[in-house]
């Protein structure tokens, strides 16, 4: 997984909720595979260098006992 940053602000805060998230708009890209023997199934994903997120936001956030008000 590659994250890169956008530079574009992103603030999400809701009192109610006791969640707080800021950051940055970001592009991120992923490349798996996972193989589970025991039922025979296995999955690849395409290659990273066409791999794309819609939406991907690169931050710190506050949730829980931990929110100041």
């Amino acid at each position: 997984m590659v994250w890169k940053s956008a530079g574009e602000p992103v603030k999400y805060d809701d009192p109610s909720k006791r969640f707080r998230f800021s950051g940055n708009r970001a592009t991120c890209q992923l490349e798996a595979q996972v193989e589970v023997p025991s039922i025979g199934f296995s999955w690849k994903s395409d290659a990273l260098n066409t791999s794309k997120a819609d939406a991907a936001i690169i931050g710190e956030e506050v949730n829980g006992r931990y929110y100041e008000t």
